[in-house]
């Protein structure tokens, strides 16, 4: 009996002991890693987007007339002065038109003059009471019934000789034409294009961009850009409030800083920034990726690696953004695809 009790102490003891050996064994099994404290910061994301520049003045121009184009003075590419005739159109009721309210205007100024005679006649035998006061009241209303006429037939004339300007299209700026949309001997409506003028020395760009970018932008702030890989200025004139209700896009106008006469209509590409406000940014290969698209990183809490998921936003020039439950252990930046939950770490 005495004997036992002995061996079954001795067996405990060794258990103990064997127990403690272990324990001691897997501290000192720790992985070699490399480690970094990261911190929330702001990131912005240029997102590249293509855009054709226009004349920032331009022109679409038309008769405010229907006629035949009779004259075309202008070629495209051709540069044109301030109030240059560029296009001219017959429409043949204006000179009929004028002749006739010219032909009435001196019909009317004679009943007017011959009107006053017979006024001032009648005045004079009002003197003698020769004629009653009725019949000099009545040759009063007549004249000024003529009067009244001459006046409309002149605003007639006016209107005549206005729309005779109006057939000649004149330049309303200094430019350059673009575009000529009827040759000579063709019919035209009116307010129909016949003719676009741009001013070429101010460009500008009209696009639309989503509202992820919108909101980083504000009025007169430069963006970057690139035409044929030159690097280009531009500055933001408008932006819409409200977004278009077929594309969900919110417009916006740019400005491009300097000349640019040698650049309308062709394409560019604009950089938009995009602001990520406290998020996290790592090297890509500190990435873990589980397989599921839920991907994780290692942190070293407390001597130990412990997963920590991540929601990643983009991957820029080998490194990723992402965005996360606040880090506050060190990160696991090298080793980490040797390590699980659990193990010990040794910090390089």
């Amino acid at each position: 009996m005495k004997s036992l009790l002995i061996v079954l102490i001795s067996t405990v003891l060794l258990s103990a002991c064997s127990g403690n050996a272990a324990q001691n064994n897997n501290e000192e099994l720790r992985v070699l890693v490399k480690t970094k404290k990261i911190s929330l910061t702001d990131v912005t994301r240029l997102h590249d987007m293509p855009a054709v520049l226009i004349a920032k003045q331009r022109a679409d121009m038309s008769f405010l007339l229907s006629g035949t184009i009779d004259k075309v003075l202008v070629k495209i590419g051709e540069k044109v002065e301030k109030g240059q005739v560029l296009l001219s159109l017959y429409n043949p009721n204006l000179d009929p038109t004028i002749a006739s309210n010219l032909a009435q205007l001196e019909s009317i100024k004679v009943q007017i003059s011959q009107s006053q005679r017979d006024l001032l006649n009648l005045k004079e035998l009002r003197k003698n009471n020769s004629t009653s006061r009725t019949a000099f009241e009545h040759k009063e209303t007549e004249l000024k019934d003529f009067k009244a006429k001459e006046k409309a037939i002149k605003a007639q004339i006016d209107l005549a000789n206005a729309n005779q300007q109006e057939s000649l299209l004149r330049a309303p700026f200094t430019g350059v034409v673009v575009a000529v949309n009827k040759q000579v001997g063709e019919f035209v409506q009116a307010g129909e294009v016949v003719l676009v003028l741009n001013q070429q020395k101010i460009a500008e760009v009209e696009m639309g961009v989503p509202k992820k970018l919108h909101k980083d932008l504000h009025l007169n702030q430069m963006l970057t850009g690139t035409y044929e890989n030159q690097p280009l200025q531009l500055r933001v004139t408008e932006l819409s409030q409200v977004a278009d209700a077929k594309s969900h896009l919110l417009s916006v106008v740019l400005e491009l800083d300097g000349d640019s006469s040698h650049s309308i209509g062709q394409e560019i590409i604009v950089h938009f920034p995009q602001v990520y406000q406290g998020v996290y940014q790592l090297s890509l290969e500190s990435i873990v990726d589980d397989g599921i698209n839920n991907p994780y990183i290692f942190v070293a809490k407390d001597g130990m690696a412990q997963k920590h998921y991540i929601n990643p936003l983009f991957i820029r020039k080998g490194q990723i953004v992402f965005s996360s439950q606040e880090i506050v252990d060190p990160v696991v930046v090298k080793g980490q695809s040797k390590l699980s939950t659990g193990m010990y770490l040794e910090p390089n």
